[in-house]
């Protein structure tokens, strides 16, 4: 899937797939919607999303992910030169965000 330069969209909702979100997606430089929402994606979100320079949906709540977000995806984030629209983060269900947002306007609400 990693090979494919001319992916834009790639949603995987809802699936149950586990371990770690591979480093290798931020090859797919034209990916513009990223939904992998209710999982069981474990570990960090890798710094590769933050080279993506179209991405304009990242979705990942719902999942088992720690860590904080990296700085190239809040970079690319409500800035003039940025693209990310729409960014939802790990949350428990009591809205604790699980995934550190060092940059407040970077993350967005929880969605549960």
């Amino acid at each position: 899937i990693y090979n494919l330069p001319l992916l834009f969209q790639l949603d995987l909702n809802d699936n149950f797939l586990s371990g770690t979100i591979s480093s290798a997606i931020g090859n797919l430089e034209n990916l513009q919607f990223l939904q992998l929402e209710v999982n069981k994606f474990t570990g960090t979100i890798p710094e590769t999303l933050g080279n993506i320079p179209n991405l304009i949906v990242l979705e990942v709540f719902g999942n088992e992910l720690n860590g904080t977000m990296p700085d190239g995806i809040c970079q690319n984030r409500n800035t003039q030169n940025g693209f990310i629209g729409r960014l939802t983060a790990d949350c428990d269900p009591d809205d604790t965000p699980r995934v550190d947002c060092p940059v407040p306007e970077c993350c967005t609400a929880c969605p549960f």
